[in-house]
């Protein structure tokens, strides 16, 4: 039977709903904004981001002559977020990510020690794993949209933590904003379909009884 070539449901479904690279927000949640106290690094400051990418191990299996291939341990890969450079006044909340970033390490000058050689920035600090309050983790949370705001997905990713931080080149000849690129470490993610009340259902069959 010869194969239509028409274009199918994906062209006359009304229920069809595309997702678009620019309706997106990402937003890292409940990271160190200052001793204890916790805050949100906002989605209004995000260029770019990225949803998280699994790899599977893979674990070979010999017998005779023949190898055949089962899924091992996932890994959940890291997701990097470029981030506009904004100048942290007093109220902005990019200060937050400042903050975060040196709850993984100290990177911050004490003003009161410019001239000192033995100021906070030689004497780096780890805070604690884990979220909340002295911890250095955060929660990230990426929803997408249509075209009239509602979430369509979200994507939470658990106790994420910047694994590198790029500040950016600097160009003379250059009219570009700055950029601070930070490449995020996460122990897990989940995914969540908001659309609609569908849900998906993995197989899985245990040994039989």
């Amino acid at each position: 039977m010869p194969q239509m070539m028409g274009i199918g449901p994906i062209g006359t479904s009304n229920n069809i709903i595309f997702k678009r690279k620019f309706r997106w927000t990402f937003e890292v949640q409940d990271v160190c904004a200052g001793g204890n106290n916790l805050g949100n690094i906002p989605s209004s400051f995000v260029k770019l981001a990225a949803r998280p990418n699994i790899s599977f191990d893979e674990t070979e299996i010999n017998f005779l002559q023949g190898k055949m291939f089962i899924p091992g341990k996932a890994t959940f890969e890291t997701v990097t977020v470029t981030y506009y450079d904004i100048t942290p006044v007093k109220g902005e909340t990019i200060l937050n990510l400042y903050n975060w970033i040196g709850s993984v390490y100290d990177f911050l000058g004490n003003p009161t020690q410019a001239n000192n050689m033995a100021g906070s920035w030689l004497n780096p600090r780890m805070s604690s794993f884990g979220n909340g309050a002295g911890g250095y983790g955060g929660t990230g949370i990426l929803n997408m949209y249509d075209g009239g705001g509602v979430a369509l997905e979200q994507w939470t990713l658990y106790t994420c933590w910047p694994q590198s931080v790029n500040f950016g080149d600097l160009d003379y000849s250059a009219s570009d904003e700055c950029n601070i690129e930070l490449t995020l470490r996460y122990t897990f993610a989940k995914w969540r379909n908001i659309c609609g009340d569908q849900q998906p259902n993995p197989c899985y069959r245990g040994c039989a009884v």
